[in-house]
């Protein structure tokens, strides 16, 4: 069952001038990873409303989450007639349309849900972060140093006040496993990689088959997201990477016995969709002469570029051109907030923002 009733209330509740902003009470990725949580009786401040589950038996012993980087509703619905899994996923199951979080975007998406923070509460706020204290600008997923320091260095900051919920999850005596293209590991979970999408399915079950008591797999899929950013949405090569995750699922399904079917839930997500865009109206910010004069610099005296991403983009900003710079920008077909009207209108989570919250940002 495709729920339209939900899509049409968050567009009539949430969206502003084209734009649609999180529906962080309810009906948003930011809920996904403490609904996971109370399924499996570990805890969780705030689940997706219970309807999510309409007729959907939650008394199981495992939930597996297949996070498809990057798919978002519209993809669905648009290859939904095309890939048995997803339609099989439309009648079978409940798909219910959610928000992302902002910014939408993976850097941000992926850590809230992989330790149940929001980003005004974990900080991780856009791909590139700068750190005042230590004059460096690095990438909020590992840490690389971009500027500010040599290039071969990595900011321990990146990681700092990040609690993966895996820990409360295992606490909870939850068997929690992590499967990826990449071998990258935290703390209290089991960490496992798949070398290419064509083994992801083979994969995913034999990880599936190897849990030990009540369990949790989360499954990272990132290649539709790739195909996004290098191809767009709009083309052949588009379409058979979809095809090709959904017959990875189905694989995965076919392999696990009918005991273990029984006792699973099956979770379908992406943190974010896809936009696209003409290059030829890409705006460059580095041409705007007073957004470059209102920078902040560097102790060598080189601008403090801009952070966060493309389309999520945070500017840190001399004291007293705040006005003078938001009037340079006021002619772009974009939404512009200060810090303060970011924070009065829950932009990044309507919950305490944390020290982990970047500072300067203007």
């Amino acid at each position: 069952m495709l729920r339209d009733d939900v899509e049409r209330a968050l567009r009539d509740r949430h969206q502003q001038d084209g734009y649609v902003f999180p529906a962080y009470k309810d009906y948003c990725f930011g809920n996904v990873s403490d609904t996971v949580s109370s399924v499996l009786d570990a805890g969780g401040r705030r689940s997706l409303p219970g309807d999510v589950f309409e007729g959907i038996d939650t008394a199981v012993d495992t939930v597996v989450l297949v996070l498809i980087d990057g798919f978002g509703l519209e993809s669905w619905k648009q290859h939904r007639h095309r890939c048995g899994i997803l339609n099989r996923l439309t009648e079978e199951g409940t798909v219910t349309p959610l928000t992302s979080i902002y910014p939408s975007e993976t850097a941000a998406a992926i850590t809230t849900l992989e330790t149940g923070q929001l980003p005004c509460e974990h900080g991780r706020i856009g791909w590139n972060v700068y750190e005042p204290q230590t004059d460096m600008t690095f990438v909020s997923l590992g840490g690389e140093v971009k500027t500010g320091a040599s290039r071969d260095s990595v900011a321990e900051e990146s990681a700092s006040g990040c609690e993966f919920h895996y820990t409360k999850m295992r606490d909870a005596g939850i068997d929690c496993h992590r499967l990826q293209p990449f071998d990258s590991g935290v703390g209290d979970v089991t960490q496992h990689t798949y070398d290419g999408l064509e083994s992801l399915g083979e994969r995913l079950s034999a990880v599936m088959a190897g849990i030990d008591g009540p369990g949790y797999v989360y499954a990272y899929v990132p290649h539709v997201d790739h195909v996004s950013h290098a191809e767009g949405t709009d083309n052949e090569a588009y379409a058979e990477t979809v095809s090709a995750v959904c017959e990875q699922v189905s694989d995965c399904i076919d392999r696990i016995d009918e005991r273990t079917a029984e006792q699973t839930l099956l979770l379908v997500t992406a943190d974010h969709g896809h936009v696209n865009t003409d290059p030829d109206r890409n705006i460059d910010l580095s041409a705007n002469s007073t957004v470059m004069a209102n920078l902040r610099r560097h102790a060598n005296g080189t601008p403090v570029m801009m952070a966060g991403s493309p389309r999520n983009v945070h500017l840190h900003l001399q004291e007293g051109t705040v006005s003078e710079t938001r009037r340079a920008l006021s002619n772009y077909d974009a939404q512009i907030f200060t810090r303060e009207e970011a924070f009065d209108s829950d932009l990044f989570g309507d919950r305490p923002v944390t020290d982990q919250f970047p500072p300067t940002v203007r």
